[in-house]
């Protein structure tokens, strides 16, 4: 196998027949990103055959006790010459028949099929994806255990990312699973991966021509497996074939004092033991390397309306504790930001990877489930304009809340951390309109504290952390963050949804791509990290003429707030000496009067806009 793992000319996306060629391609390039050889992706681990198929007594004395000797040596010698489709099937076939008989006493784990997909178009040399999976209908959405292709001996070698992009796509279906068995069989070499939220690793290349059997003691190890072994997330469970899927937690302490549990889901009512997830997900994420963070809408029961939302994500370590920080927030009585009720730390890439003995060092990471209140409605759903500005206004309020009373910086105002609370009377409208005071209890509700930045254990790091296209200028530019660049990311927001007004898509590369290409947009993101470049025009649009382009690409149900938008950019950055000012006054009562401020201006065209409609 290629160990180049970068070189774009050993692609062959033109031969894939059985993947969308602009996904496989959007894949292929994150991972060119991702995945590196001899820092995240490693070759030959010492300890990898005896850890993954440590049965070798048990798979013997099934390869002893086939039917003939003779159906064993015919296999051996057909796998090298599979040149089609249907033969591959058939060899498949002859080895589940021949190694796993149906017999009503094999344990019910035993009972899986393949699946055969063409890479290459029709006609030789042949390529082909192979899928393991179960038959199992108690076990989590998607049947896929193990991910192989074969390929034979005289189709190129299109290298290594190909093949994991092919692998991830199973990623992409169960993105809460620990890691993925997968294997490439090239002529009579043989090579088995594991991919997981760090990277791959191999066993190395293994030379069947010598020992031909060797392939049958790998099959049969993959066909033994439980779950556990091939890497699901056995922590979600199912009851059968299209039903909800469900957690379960231990039985814990009550609700008063849920903030010290750490596996206990806390209600008013009590402890929550089990809890469903909805078949669509919230959010899931389509690279292999990192947080992996999914999330599912779930409630109590199979009948009740979805009202909580389960997170599975894979910290690592020294970064954000987010369980951690939410607690605090909890204890704080912090208003305006989502409400934890529990968590559970699962599992580690270091207990996934024990017994392995690596050239080099890896990022362990750990898998967290983090329970939390409410489900909201994305921001960029909103049921009208006035809904949104009552929702910015609130946000800009829980900004200075967050930095005044909790010590602590969100970092990641986007669009994508932005919901509405679904109980449409918490904002006490009267109060609003009459007396201009903001309900303690806000509609507009910030998520995910992954990146959030606790400032009672220290000062910020000279870190770039925040989303592509929602950045604060200073962020960009590398400067320590502070609440005003949650604030300016949080016009953004407003900036994006005036322009796009786009109710479907979260990520500015998503949205960016039903705007115009002269969309002055644009160039506020970069593919390939040019912070400089993305910061330098984003300042030429927040100058006094450069914004006045930006408002031009408003769109028709926002033409009535540009007014609101070049208010809310004077006091963001407000003009010194003929240049826009894009620093901190870091003094409390400054961040209290810009905070006060910014969400006054939202009020106010929140009140014109209630009264007129």
């Amino acid at each position: 196998m290629e160990n180049n793992l970068t070189s774009p000319s050993r692609y062959c996306i033109a031969e894939l027949s059985t993947n969308v060629l602009s996904d496989f391609k959007i894949i292929l390039a994150s991972l060119q990103g991702e995945l590196k050889l001899n820092d995240n992706v490693f070759r030959g681990v010492d300890g990898f055959l005896a850890k993954y198929f440590k049965k070798s007594d048990t798979v013997q004395d099934t390869i002893d006790d086939a039917k003939s000797a003779d159906g064993v040596d015919q296999l051996s010698t057909n796998i090298f010459n599979i040149a089609h489709l249907d033969t591959l099937m058939d060899w498949l076939v002859d080895f589940r028949s021949l190694f796993f008989p149906a017999d009503p006493n094999i344990p019910f784990r035993f009972r899986f099929s393949f699946r055969c997909e063409s890479i290459t178009t029709p006609g030789p040399p042949f390529s082909a994806s192979i899928y393991f999976e179960t038959e199992d209908i108690s076990t989590t959405t998607g049947s896929t255990r193990v991910y192989g292709e074969y390929h034979h001996g005289d189709a190129p070698d299109n290298g290594f990312l190909p093949f994991a992009a092919r692998a991830l796509q199973v990623f992409k279906a169960q993105p809460t699973r620990h890691f993925l068995h997968a294997f490439i069989l090239h002529g009579t070499t043989l090579e088995l991966w594991v991919f997981d939220r760090v990277g791959a690793y191999s066993s190395g290349p293994i030379d069947l021509a010598q020992n031909p059997q060797e392939l049958f003691h790998i099959m049969a190890g993959y066909g033994m497996m439980n779950d556990k072994e091939y890497g699901i997330n056995t922590f979600v469970k199912c009851l059968g074939p299209g039903s909800d899927s469900y957690i379960s937690f231990d039985e814990g302490v009550p609700s008063d004092t849920a903030s010290s549990s750490d596996g206990d889901v806390a209600s008013d009512e009590g402890t929550i033991k089990k809890l469903y997830l909805r078949q669509e997900m919230l959010a899931a994420p389509g690279y292999l390397v990192g947080l992996g963070t999914t999330c599912f809408a779930a409630s109590e029961s199979t009948t009740d309306k979805p009202n909580i939302v389960v997170k599975f994500s894979w910290r690592a370590d020294n970064t954000i504790d987010e369980p951690q920080l939410l607690w605090k927030l909890r204890e704080r009585g912090t208003s305006g930001v989502v409400e934890i009720l529990g968590h559970k730390d699962l599992v580690s890439i270091a207990d996934l990877r024990q017994d392995l003995q690596f050239p080099g060092p890896f990022v362990n990471r750990t898998l967290s489930c983090i329970v939390t209140s409410p489900l909201g409605r994305p921001i960029r759903k909103f049921s009208s304009i006035s809904e949104l500005l009552g929702v910015l206004g609130d946000l800009a309020m829980t900004i200075k809340s967050l930095f005044l009373n909790v010590k602590m910086l969100h970092r990641d105002i986007a669009i994508k951390n932005l919901v509405i609370d679904p109980q449409e009377q918490r904002r006490i409208r009267n109060s609003i309109i009459y007396q201009g005071s903001y309900s303690v209890d806000p509609q507009g509700i910030l998520i995910d504290f992954g990146a959030a930045l606790d400032l009672e254990k220290g000062p910020p790091p000279r870190q770039i952390v925040g989303s592509d296209g929602f950045m604060a200028i200073g962020v960009l530019r590398g400067e320590p963050h502070t609440y005003r660049h949650d604030l300016e990311s949080l016009f953004y927001v407003f900036l994006w949804l005036a322009i796009a007004n786009d109710s479907e898509h979260d990520h500015a590369h998503e949205i960016l791509e039903r705007l115009p290409k002269t969309s002055r947009l644009q160039k506020w993101r970069s593919p390939d990290l040019d912070f400089e470049a993305v910061w330098k025009a984003v300042e030429a649009d927040m100058s006094p003429e450069g914004f006045e382009e930006i408002l031009g690409e408003f769109s028709p149900d926002f033409d009535p707030f540009k007014d609101l938008a070049r208010k809310l950019r004077g006091l963001i950055f407000p003009v010194q000496d003929g240049v826009i000012f894009t620093g901190t006054d870091t003094d409390e009562e400054a961040a209290a009067r810009l905070c006060d401020e910014m969400a006054d201006a939202f009020l106010k065209e929140y009140r014109r806009k209630w009264y007129l409609y």
